[in-house]
């Protein structure tokens, strides 16, 4: 997943020069950027082929052998006789994170190697200086790579094991992947698309106060709920989709931070160490948990029967019509002969929709864990009813609600993507004039607004923990089944 970022974020940056030189039709820079566009987009794909698993399946058969080659230029021999055969499937593999202490065991380390060599550059000896420009040359790139990887990590380790959702690797990545992908049209939306939209009339400050206060967390919240809106098929419900959205965060803020501390590194050991401890505390979290509040209210609209089934239905029309389209062109896509098109069922949507109200909740089966004091007396891990929550099975816009292990947020879609605006806009904008009011408008000295800035950024940081722990908390006490 670190190797993806290196060719995505370069290819975000030719996407942009293709798109600039389209607008300008400028043909070399359309085709220099479509060059170089190529062999970045087949290293991403190169790196995020389907894992494939080789079963090897010898069964006890009368009829079989003992002996079986291998295509290693080995042979497996058997004690019985065995029928063999081997089989190619996805890899299914669980999400094994590290214990979540560790990686921010490993996060606080790289701190304090990035505030001791800060406090070496700001002796007075030449000496200790001398060493601690060495020591950031030789932990620079390390630093780098470190600080915008590790704690998204982190983040996603602590997630994953408050939700307690078992997951599979391919489908984890596949949300990051998401993530990174959705960073693109918003790149390209802040870079050419806002500033267009700012009046012309705005000073220097409020113009990049309207850039950073309402032209970023638009887009950019829009663009990671999309991103989360590809998933729906596969969400049962809003734990799911808090995950999902939760995750897809996560990987908008790998890619922007790639940028954001890649440029802090080159402004020394003090701009780097304290980019990592905001971004990677604060602006990481931030991302992911408003990401989930939208992933959240795609969960609850995946809750409505009625939604899901017309989903499904114009899902399997798309999928008819290709059929249809291919055999008219003489290719016999579904093996029957003939070129007749699709030969099976072809409900109507009001039939779709009669049969997914038709079924019945189904009651989940409980597992069974067994005491290991007494194994004769299972105990029965039976899902709470959905009364004791103080949720409906159906699907509503009903404003948020307030349990008592923590917060959940709004379940329709368009309140659940304002919420997530919101919360990004005044931690955008806060942070700007958090500085800009004490400076420039309160006369106070460079070094006065740089305390005030970082009182704030505390502020919103410690906010940002309490409401990402009451969100987890929140959506944990839901049912599983969701």
């Amino acid at each position: 997943m670190l190797l993806t970022v290196l060719p995505a974020f370069f290819l975000m940056y030719t996407f942009l020069f293709l798109i600039m030189g389209a607008v300008s039709l400028e043909p070399i820079a359309i085709l220099s950027s479509s060059l170089c566009s190529l062999p970045l987009l087949y290293l991403i794909f190169r790196l995020q082929r389907p894992r494939l698993v080789h079963v090897r399946l010898a069964i006890p058969d009368s009829r079989g052998s003992f002996d079986h080659p291998l295509p290693e230029g080995r042979t497996l021999r058997t004690p019985v006789r065995t029928s063999f055969s081997r089989f190619l499937v996805k890899d299914d593999s669980i999400l094994d994170m590290p214990p979540s202490n560790q990686l921010w065991s490993i996060f606080a380390v790289v701190l304090l190697v990035g505030f001791a060599i800060t406090v070496l550059l700001f002796q007075n000896s030449s000496t200790l200086q001398g060493v601690a420009i060495l020591l950031f040359l030789l932990f620079a790139i390390p630093l780098w790579l470190v600080g915008f990887s590790l704690p998204v990590l982190a983040w996603w380790g602590t997630s994953n094991a408050q939700l307690g959702l078992p997951t599979r690797r391919r489908d984890a990545e596949a949300w990051l992947i998401a993530g990174m992908a959705s960073a693109f049209p918003a790149f390209i939306f802040n870079s050419l698309v806002a500033p267009e939209l700012t009046p012309p009339s705005f000073p220097p400050w409020a113009e990049e106060l309207s850039l950073l206060a309402i032209g970023a967390p638009f887009c950019e919240e829009i663009f990671k709920a999309m991103a989360v809106a590809l998933f729906l098929p596969s969400i049962k419900g809003p734990k799911q989709g808090f995950q999902v959205g939760f995750t897809v965060g996560l990987g908008f803020a790998l890619i922007e931070n790639f940028q954001y501390i890649g440029v802090s590194v080159i402004g020394g050991p003090v701009s780097a160490t304290m980019t990592i401890l905001v971004r990677g505390i604060g602006s990481i979290p931030g991302h992911a948990v408003w990401t989930a509040i939208s992933g959240s209210a795609i969960g609850w609209m995946a809750t409505d029967k009625e939604f899901k089934a017309k989903m499904e239905w114009r899902a399997r029309n798309l999928a008819i019509s290709a059929i249809d389209m291919a055999e008219s062109l003489g290719y016999d896509t579904d093996g029957d002969g003939d070129m007749s098109g699709f030969d099976g069922n072809r409900p109507t949507l009001e039939e779709a929709i009669e049969l997914a109200n038709s079924q019945g909740e189904k009651t989940p089966k409980s597992w069974l864990i067994v005491n290991p004091d007494s194994p004769a007396e299972p105990v029965a891990d039976s899902p709470k009813p959905a009364e004791d929550t103080g949720f409906s099975l159906s699907y509503d816009k009903s404003p948020s609600v307030n349990l008592g292990a923590g917060n959940l947020t709004p379940r329709g879609v368009p309140q659940a993507i304002a919420l997530s605006i919101a919360g990004h806009s005044f931690w955008n904008g806060s942070s700007f004039l958090s500085y800009h009011v004490p400076t420039e408008w309160l006369g106070y000295s460079e070094g006065t607004g740089v305390l005030f800035m970082l009182a704030w950024t505390i502020i919103l940081i410690t906010s940002v923990i309490t409401i990402a722990r009451g969100l987890l908390k929140g959506i944990t006490s839901l049912d599983t089944d969701f």
